[in-house]
């Protein structure tokens, strides 16, 4: 396995060291790199995240700042993207917020190596043996519903729609549909449904999630319409999203 973690970091300044620093040395050597990439934060995640660098704790650290913000799902696809350029066989999304647990990457590489059919394991926030901790019980209960929704509808149990720790084997993933895909908070649900419709192999592993800074709930509100609403066009055979109205560059740049 030839594995790189990209961390989307968007205005998360006081979260992105706590991030870094649960990546312990043997998690480190499993990764071929580690990178964090700017959505073009407005505080100082940037700079946080390359003073973290020239600390040298993690020597396969790099720091790369999007040309555009890209949203959450943008973001994706530019880590996808370059992974496959660089020749790399595995993505690990972690999220820059500091809510799931960095060292419980482990967990989904483990997974991974121990069965070869299964290479896209995804973070599971409500397994029995998932662990939450702060998370809002309005949220929970979204959450839940939507996955119970999601699971009958694509006939398949769905254990989470959207966590922020998921390993993606890139031979899972067709570009072909998911540049497509909206740039929104919403991908990660897309891009779910588009590995059920291909018949791809994937399984959760329940994980640790930490819940501090709590989103609003018309923002929730308008995430669970959204993802209510792909679904059924999903099952309709049609189009999901539109893709952003205007091109979109889902290049970087590397900051030293």
């Amino acid at each position: 396995m030839d594995a790189v973690i990209a961390i989307p970091a968007y205005n998360c300044a006081p979260q992105i060291g706590r991030v870094l620093d649960e990546i312990s040395p043997e998690v480190a050597h499993r990764l071929r790199e580690i990178w964090v990439i700017d959505n073009r934060s407005t505080d100082d995640t940037l700079e946080r995240a390359l003073e973290y660098k020239r600390s040298g704790r993690l020597p396969n650290l790099r720091v790369f700042l999007n040309r555009q913000n890209n949203s959450l799902g943008g973001t994706h696809k530019v880590a996808f993207e370059h992974a496959r350029a660089a020749g790399h066989t595995h993505v690990v999304i972690l999220h820059g917020d500091n809510q799931a647990k960095s060292d419980e990457v482990t967990l989904l590489l483990d997974h991974a190596e121990a069965h070869p059919e299964t290479q896209t394991v995804l973070g599971s926030r409500f397994s029995r043996r998932s662990r939450l901790h702060g998370y809002d019980a309005k949220r929970v209960w979204g959450n839940r519903v939507l996955n119970a929704v999601y699971s009958a509808v694509a006939l398949r149990p769905l254990q989470d729609l959207g966590s922020g720790l998921n390993l993606f084997a890139l031979r899972d993933l067709d570009p072909a549909t998911y540049l497509g895909f909206a740039d929104k908070l919403t991908f990660n649900y897309e891009l779910i449904l588009d590995l059920v419709r291909r018949k791809v192999r994937f399984t959760f592993v329940p994980i640790t999630w930490r819940e501090e800074d709590q989103v609003s709930n018309a923002r929730n509100w308008n995430i669970f319409r959204t993802a209510l609403r792909n679904l059924a066009l999903w099952r309709l055979g049609r189009r999901t999203s539109e893709p952003p109205a205007e091109p979109r560059d889902y290049e970087w740049d590397e900051v030293q």
